[in-house]
């Protein structure tokens, strides 16, 4: 199955003119906002906010579609190119969005706030401008930042991929993708294992002159914003797009810290139970030496069923993604690594792109994606302003559909097969609780060291990953040498630097939101679904308290930890 982009446009034309009609419509736009002072009336604001929606979303939906024909094949050059003209065009629109913001920073709280009152539809972004009002620079400044944003970290980043995106690793005379050669991790010969992860991290090390100058760019780029914006710390930049704090986010990550000891657990009882010493290749090593296959057939009943006996509603919305062909399913030379959910503005379609390789853990990344997919469908009810969340919340939907898999099929399974199944969910949780913050960690010091030294080569941040891996595993399984280089292929520290504890944040958020679901049944149902249609529409917190969630509970963090040590208990016994 590959994508079929008729439900964005039918043809590259069409993108074309909605980015050259958007590049218009601004101009005036623009020329409008010059009048915005505490005089102007909230009815001459709102047409400024509704006309500037409208341009949003030609400009977002044109570069959605570019983006998603260049993920599709990075190689080819027209889709390069495209890609490169439109993104180039959609920054000059985002420049608005800067100036909007220096404008309205302008404006008395007094003012804005009477705004909010009178316009309820934008009222978390006049919220958010009095919030923000210390951290927006002048409104040249803002307008540099966001003219020169293409050639800055995010172009870096583009670079990146498309370096990594290229390599091509040859394992036995056979040619492998590198979402084919990690998948190789669960195969059931260490010797495979262990063999394909050298020539992986080979690969990068490499290219570890270009890939350390890449990597220093962007957190160079990154931090001297963050200075520039009055934050505490470069992390803090983060947290205030996230719309949570530096005290929420480090008790976060020091609790996953803490709770350490369970990962360490776990891995000496799975290298007792295999007879052998594990090493970091080994981590996903499967505990039944044959492993079943799954065809993308089996894999599309598995999470269709387990959505409808959900929600008949939410139903529906995963099976359209298979009826429309917005999955694009299996490894292709050039294609993105990875997987992803790509939506941008409400009211169209979003897409899912995979690397589907028959493991079970595909399975779980197909539910993982469709979660996202659920969620950018359900918040079209939202503007374009209030239409996305914060990350600590973008992975709500996501894990939870996990979550409506995992115990679908932990109910089907019996013996050893379920006792592996657990496991491997084990190992989930792991590298998206565990791991995640351990990466969080690794970028909070590398950050440190390059903003202390001017630089940090590819030896000292894998010196710095080293320590970090052995704060994680301890002595429960061998960190062998190429492991050590690891921090250089994980695209999220170039993409959106720390944006990784969103994961370990979303996990625990969904722990806690399952448990409710399982303690109050099909009550629990119509309530998840108003969270996911209120999209970025409130506060984290205020909208999870609505489905009794209390993020301020100082033990909120421990209850996922102590769920995540119940499962070990039922594996281990």
């Amino acid at each position: 199955m590959e994508w079929d982009f008729s439900h964005l446009y039918n043809s590259d034309k069409e993108a074309f003119n909605d980015i050259e009609s958007a590049i218009e419509e601004s101009q005036i736009i623009l020329h409008k906002l010059e009048s915005i002072n505490d005089t102007s009336s909230h009815e001459d604001v709102a047409n400024i906010l509704e006309r500037l929606e409208k341009i949003l979303i030609k400009a977002f939906k044109a570069e959605q579609y570019a983006s998603l024909k260049f993920s599709k094949n990075m190689r080819d050059e027209s889709s390069q190119k495209m890609y490169g003209v439109i993104r180039n065009k959609a920054v000059q629109i985002e420049q608005i969005l800067a100036v909007m913001k220096a404008k309205f920073a302008k404006v008395s709280d007094k003012t804005l706030k009477s705004w909010a009152e009178k316009l309820t539809d934008y009222r978390k972004v006049f919220e958010r401008i009095i919030e923000e009002k210390k951290h927006i620079l002048s409104e040249d400044a803002e307008r540099i930042l966001a003219t020169f944003s293409n050639t800055r970290r995010y172009g870096v980043a583009d670079l990146y991929e498309k370096i990594t995106s290229s390599y091509i690793f040859e394992i036995d005379g056979k040619k492998m993708t590198g979402e084919q050669v990690r998948a190789l991790r669960y195969h059931p010969d260490s010797q495979v294992r262990r063999k394909a992860m050298k020539i992986f991290f080979k690969k990068y090390e490499q290219d570890k002159l270009t890939i350390e100058g890449l990597y220093n760019l962007v957190v160079k780029d990154w931090d001297m914003e963050a200075r520039l914006r009055n934050y505490p710390a470069p992390i803090s930049m983060r947290n205030f797009e996230n719309e949570t704090d530096d005290e929420t986010v480090q008790r976060l990550i020091d609790v996953t810290t803490e709770n350490t000891k369970l990962v360490q657990k776990y891995y000496k009882w799975k290298a007792e139970y295999l007879g052998e010493e594990l090493t970091l290749a080994d981590i996903y090593a499967p505990l039944l030496k044959g492993t079943k296959e799954y065809s993308f057939e089996d894999a599309k009943r598995i999470v269709l069923d387990a959505y409808y006996e959900f929600s008949r509603d939410i139903g529906k919305v995963v099976e359209s993604f298979f009826e429309e062909r917005r999955i694009d399913v299996f490894p292709a030379e050039g294609k993105r690594g990875g997987a992803f959910c790509s939506y941008s503005i409400p009211n169209y379609k979003p897409y899912v792109l995979l690397n589907f390789t028959g493991k079970i853990r595909d399975v779980m990344t197909l539910a993982h994606e469709l979660g996202h997919g659920v969620h950018g469908t359900l918040s079209s009810k939202q503007n374009i302003y209030n239409y996305h969340t914060p990350l600590t919340m973008a992975e709500i939907a996501s894990v939870f559909g996990e979550f409506l898999v995992f115990d679908k099929l932990r109910k089907e399974l019996e013996g050893e097969e379920r006792k592996a199944f657990i496991a491997s969910k084990i190992e989930d949780i792991f590298a998206t609780m565990f791991r995640q913050s351990m990466f969080a960690r690794f970028e909070m010091k590398a950050h440190e060291v390059i903003e202390k030294e001017g630089f940090a080569s590819y030896e000292q941040l894998s010196n710095v990953y080293r320590n970090e891996l052995e704060v994680m595993f301890g002595d429960s399984v061998k960190i062998t040498e190429e492991y050590h280089k690891e921090w250089s292929s994980i695209p999220h520290i170039f993409f959106a630097p720390f944006y990784v504890y969103a994961y370990n944040f979303a996990n625990a958020l969904v722990i806690a939101l399952y448990q409710k679901y399982l303690e109050e049944g099909t009550r629990f149902v119509p309530k998840y679904i108003k969270l996911l249609e209120s999209g970025g529409k409130g506060k984290p917190e205020k909208l999870l308290e609505e489905v009794g969630v209390n993020l301020r509970d100082e033990n909120f963090w421990q209850k996922a930890f102590d769920y995540i040590d119940s499962l070990i208990k039922e594996v281990v016994a």
